[in-house]
């Protein structure tokens, strides 16, 4: 049993392997149980799944484990991340779980786990949920997968999604695409557009259990662009397998993603006074520009670390309702406290309409200052503060850029790697600051040093 169970989001893996293998999926499905449901006289657990091929096996062994700790199992089918997040805090369950791997090709999946307040696990019940997974004085009864109650439930988190846009008049002339990626929005998300009085251009949404983000979706919005050209569309949104994200194309086919949405959405929010604290969370990974367009504005943008969880950690510790990851993940806390990729279309389509501007010029406002990015592979994660020049080199090109740039230096979660991101206004000035402490770290640790 590895020390942490979680990775960034979830149980990740391949089905029928550790961790995802049947004995720890329904040792895991019992510490939920027990965990998540200690003050109910009989927890009740909402298990959703996205469309692979493997999320009924995962599901089945899942619900093993629920019920083997006397607890009730309500299994949603195919739904979305941000639908198992609403219903599990509106429906009166004890917890929710996602059966799913995000935007990974359909042989991986994974699982992720919500609370009965519909926010992820934090690293606390991640911690617990470990050790009940790995304490082997801890047995069940061997119970079989037979008693989970099949449920329609969505229908309440489409009506939920819906009143994003209420008081507004939908464009007979509004014409948009959306790709599903064949994955948890292959229903929901036209089911929600055309109760709207949409008529989407829709791709991507016939699941077969392996296409899932197979060449589409978040990750592969190529196809959309197309599809928006040809079709002569005012925008396209992108979601990914589970529907926690979305990405757009503008009306020329041009991507726009997650720091142009949070400018976009920050704006409109102000514009109509419910952008509570005048401030957004972005993690370190999005561009400086952002925090320059939205600071004539009078917004301010608080940077937190890389993952939803740590979004919405710093949205809850300064009460801001919006939040989000250059990737797609946007938080609108006034809808959902996690991200909901139908949600920031419906977000952004409102914007379009009211501002009367096309997804093009509204993300015009954002300015992305120049970047760079080395990776250098290293033998050891050594503490920057034991490599006293390495430290030295970034203190003085923090010094050398003020307050026009930015430098970040971290070593990778998943990989032997020392990152080192800097922008600034001058892309040989920064390319050069990055080189400079590449170099020194080479000599260092680098491999082969």
């Amino acid at each position: 049993m590895p020390t942490s169970l979680f990775g960034t989001d979830g149980v990740r893996g391949r089905a029928g392997s550790s961790p995802l293998d049947e004995r720890t999926l329904v040792r895991l499905g019992a510490a939920v149980a027990r965990t998540c449901g200690r003050r109910a006289a009989q927890p009740r657990v909402l298990i959703g799944r996205d469309t692979r091929e493997s999320g009924v096996w995962v599901t089945r062994h899942l619900a093993r484990g629920i019920e083997a700790e006397a607890a009730q199992v309500a299994d949603g089918g195919v739904l979305s991340t941000p639908a198992v997040a609403f219903l599990a805090r509106d429906g009166g369950f004890d917890a929710g779980l996602v059966v799913s791997a995000s935007h990974n090709p359909f042989q991986d999946n994974g699982v992720k786990v919500f609370t009965g307040e519909g926010m992820k696990a934090d690293d606390d019940l991640e911690a617990c949920l470990t050790a009940i997974v790995a304490d082997h004085s801890h047995t069940r009864p061997d119970v079989p997968f037979a008693t989970a109650k099949r449920v329609l439930l969505d229908n309440s988190y489409v009506e939920h999604t819906r009143r994003i846009l209420d008081g507004v008049v939908v464009p007979a002339d509004l014409r948009i695409a959306i790709d599903c990626a064949n994955g948890a929005t292959s229903r929901i998300a036209p089911t929600v557009l055309r109760g709207l009085g949409f008529d989407p251009i829709v791709i991507c949404d016939e699941p077969d259990g392996r296409n899932i983000n197979l060449g589409c979706g978040s990750t592969h919005p190529g196809r959309l662009a197309q599809e928006v050209l040809d079709q002569g569309c005012r925008m396209g949104a992108a979601f990914d397998g589970d529907g926690d994200r979305v990405v757009f194309v503008d009306h020329n086919g041009q991507l726009v993603n997650g720091d142009a949405v949070l400018l976009i959405a920050a704006r409109r929010l102000a514009a109509i006074g419910t952008l509570r604290e005048k401030a957004i969370v972005a993690t370190v990974m999005s561009n400086i520009g952002l925090e320059h367009a939205l600071r004539a504005d009078g917004i301010a943008v608080h940077w937190c670390g890389v993952g939803d969880r740590l979004v919405w950690a710093e949205m809850s510790r300064r009460s801001i309702v919006l939040g989000g990851e250059q990737s797609g993940h946007i938080i609108f806390a006034d809808h959902l406290p996690t991200g909901d990729g139908l949600a920031t279309a419906l977000l952004i389509i409102r914007a379009i309409i009211e501002t009367g501007c096309d997804l093009a010029d509204l993300a015009a406002g954002l300015r992305p200052v120049p970047q760079v990015l080395v990776n250098v592979r290293v033998r050891r994660c050594v503490p920057l503060a034991e490599l006293p020049e390495v430290s030295r080199l970034i203190d003085a090109a923090e010094h050398t850029l003020a307050d026009t740039g930015r430098i970040l230096v971290r070593y990778s979660g998943t990989e032997p790697l020392l990152r080192i991101m800097i922008e600034g206004p001058d892309k040989a000035e920064i390319g050069g600051l990055a080189k400079t402490i590449a170099d020194r770290v080479r000599a260092e640790v680098g491999v082969g040093a």
